[in-house]
């Protein structure tokens, strides 16, 4: 008998093919997170990712033009309102810009994660988008901490202000070294922790929360838009802008600190942008509405806020709006 010519019976070959389209099947169902052999051993570059419908991409950037409008206006509203308005007490103890302040990260922080769910880098178990994330997850946790000092600061000072306006005179004139030591106090929680590490400790988490979206976003294209989502696209780097000013002209040495940040800021994005080659853009889209969206909108509120910056140092040098008298 020759074994070399041997097959198998009919019945048998029948069966293999049968469990092999199932396999098959069920292999073309399941969705798969772990990386391919290719990536694993390198021979795929980390930015490769899978081609999504026009459907989709179309839906993700209308998602992303939404969500760049609604990040800033968030925290644009969650910073102007406690600064401007009087809001009541709550009670002889709790200011009520106080309470507005400890729900401001439940309403702004998850914008910025959505933001970052639109970006095809990120949606692949890959080397550079672990380290975008890791990135995004520190600037978020420095952003969530920020606003915690900020908070405490700002709501256990107002106690020890109460007391100092209340007994003051009765106090200098008993002790003036305790009402010293008051406003000693008074001034550490205020001036060090509120303005100084609170406000820049959730500016610097915020930063580095908009340079991961950069990273994320460097190389990817988008639209064409329509006239309706590149006029949103265009009133959304608009307010970013004037968050930037805001910003700027409110924190300790803002303008200080903002007038360089808003220069690196365009130019990287600039930059960024150019260096994405492309035969259909020219300067990778640079003068384009919405092509390369998320580089393009940094860009935009970049150069906006270095307006409001210079405008507001020609007229009042590089005093904050408190010491401004504003």
């Amino acid at each position: 008998m020759n074994h070399d010519n041997y097959e198998l019976p009919s019945i048998y070959k029948q069966k293999t093919e049968q469990y092999e389209s199932i396999d098959q099947q069920q292999r073309a169902d399941s969705f798969d997170l772990r990386v391919g052999p290719s990536l694993q051993q390198g021979l795929l570059p980390d930015n490769t990712t899978l081609e999504r419908p026009l459907y989709q991409h179309e839906n993700k950037d209308r998602q992303l033009a939404w969500l760049l409008l609604f990040a800033p206006l968030l925290v644009l509203i969650f910073t102007v309102v406690p600064a401007t308005a009087n809001l009541p007490n709550v009670d002889a103890m709790t200011s009520g810009d106080a309470i507005w302040r400890l729900i401001d990260p439940i309403f702004t922080l998850p914008p910025f994660l959505f933001i970052m769910f639109c970006a095809d880098t990120t949606r692949y178990h890959t080397g550079s988008s672990t380290v975008i994330w890791l990135i995004w997850a520190i600037g978020a946790g420095i952003y969530v901490q920020g606003h915690g000092v900020h908070l405490s600061a700002a709501l256990f000072k107002h106690p020890v202000q109460d007391f100092i306006e209340a007994h003051n005179q009765t106090i200098a004139a008993a002790n003036p070294v305790l009402v010293e030591e008051l406003e000693s106090i008074y001034s550490y929680m205020r001036d060090l922790w509120e303005h100084d590490i609170g406000h820049y400790m959730y500016a610097a988490g915020a930063a580095i929360m908009s340079w991961a979206q950069m990273a994320a976003f460097c190389d990817q294209v988008h639209g064409p838009l329509t006239t309706g989502y590149k006029v949103l696209f265009c009133i959304a780097s608009l307010v970013y802008g004037l968050l930037i000013g805001a910003i700027a002209i409110d924190f300790p040495a803002g303008c200080i600190v903002g007038l360089p940040y808003t220069i690196v800021l365009g130019t990287v994005s600039a930059l960024l942008i150019v260096s994405q080659r492309r035969k259909d853009m020219k300067q990778g889209g640079l003068f384009t509405l919405g092509r390369r969206m998320v580089l393009q909108y940094y860009l935009g509120a970049s150069i906006i806020g270095l307006i409001i910056i210079i405008g507001w140092v020609g007229k009042y040098g590089f005093a904050n709006r408190s010491a401004a008298g504003i």
